[in-house]
């Protein structure tokens, strides 16, 4: 039952009791009229009480609907902003094999080059030397040693020429290759590419289904605070016989937990920005913030403050991608509004690791990040823990 209903319950039974009051003393006559006027108050006031629980049943159950849609959305939200990752690591990796492959072929086009030119000296110098060199040596010299030397020479120019010639054609048959691979390397880089940008149409497609979804919740919300100001008005007009009940209901402030370890002071942020909402702020109402926003770009990494494991790392109403590290002794610090979340349940992370992206700001509509700090289920400063805000 609601806190509205129960004030309603309760002015039931207060009025009730009034009336049994009212009733002593007056003449029998007058004593049953007003029995059955205050019959009546009081049936009327349970068909009051009921409606007002049935429409507030409704209106629960609607915005537990579109909130658990837009738990969905933001999951696969998240899903695509890492499978975009993914394909951004892709694409850099297939740019790094291209440029690889290419010098790879510039190297090979250079000594082709130069084996060509190398090539071509040995044939002008076996043109030169003729046909019948070796004849020639064979009856022109004179000295056997010389002779031995001269064909010696000559054998060692042929086999040059055909290495040379072999190595060109092996250089040729690789350049080939290598062009096919660039041409591989580049359809495959393309339609990664390609893929990257559907995954980025879907993404927005899903950013701008969240949207709508929010401007239904906030439509709900306004419809329900239109109906609280209607039923707050019925309120004041019944006068003081509420006042003690409100008074129950007022929130509580709860005392400022003193206890700190000996990093207090020198923690990191989890990310700069100026802090936007800060702890112990008016919220609504009475409502405190428990913890700071910090303002961000859409993005923007979030850094572990304090060395680790994960304790929750999903959806949370109210936190959006939410990550929870404890780090021992009851300390446990909180990261919600993410974009995306790195790690998972169970995960060590060390002191400045990345551990989530900054969310789209849902909360006031600027980017940014809720960032908690928590002492056996108690809220703490960040602003008394971390170093010197930027």
């Amino acid at each position: 039952m609601s806190a509205l209903a129960r004030v309603g319950v309760g002015l039931l039974w207060l009025l009730l009791a009034g009336m049994a009051g009212a009733e002593q003393g007056g003449t029998d006559q007058s004593r049953a009229g007003d029995i059955r006027q205050q019959q009546e108050k009081r049936q009327l006031l349970r068909h009051q009480i009921q409606a007002l629980q049935a429409e507030l049943s409704r209106i629960r159950k609607q915005k537990e609907s579109l909130v658990a849609e837009l738990a969905d959305r933001e999951r696969e939200m998240s899903a695509l902003h890492l499978k975009l990752r993914d394909l951004n690591h892709e694409s850099e990796n297939l740019q790094k094999q291209l440029h690889q492959l290419q010098n790879r072929r510039e190297v090979l086009e250079k000594a082709m080059r130069e084996d060509a030119a190398r090539l071509a000296r040995l044939l002008r110098s076996a043109y030169v030397a003729g046909r019948q060199e070796r004849l020639k040596l064979f009856l022109n010299q004179q000295d056997p040693a010389l002779l031995n030397r001269m064909l010696a020479y000559h054998d060692y120019i042929g086999r040059e020429r055909a290495r040379q010639l072999r190595q060109l054609q092996a250089d040729t048959e690789e350049l080939q290759q290598l062009a096919g691979q660039i041409v591989s390397r580049q359809q495959a880089l393309e339609q990664t590419r390609a893929r990257a940008e559907e995954q980025r149409h879907s993404l927005a497609e899903k950013q701008q289904q969240r949207q709508k979804l929010l401007g239904k919740i906030d439509a709900s919300l306004s419809r329900k605070s239109r109906r609280l100001a209607r039923w707050q008005e019925d309120e004041r007009r019944l006068g003081e016989l509420l006042e003690h009940i409100q008074s129950t209901l007022e929130s509580l402030d709860f005392p400022e937990q003193k206890g700190f370890r000996e990093s207090r002071g020198h923690l990191p942020w989890p990310l700069q920005g100026r802090l936007r909402k800060r702890f112990g702020a008016e919220k609504i109402g009475n409502l405190r913030w428990d913890g700071v926003i910090i303002d961000a770009r859409e993005g923007d990494g979030v850094k572990a403050v304090h060395a680790g494991r994960v304790a929750w790392a999903d959806w949370l109403r109210g936190y959006g991608l939410l990550m929870i590290i404890e780090h021992g002794n009851g300390f446990m610090t909180l990261y919600g509004n993410n974009q995306s979340l790195f790690k998972e349940t169970g995960d060590w992370v060390e002191a400045g690791e990345v551990i989530a992206q900054a969310g789209d700001g849902r909360m006031d509509n600027t980017a940014g990040i809720y960032f908690g700090i928590r002492h056996k289920g108690k809220a703490l400063n960040p602003v008394r823990w971390c170093g010197k805000h930027k």
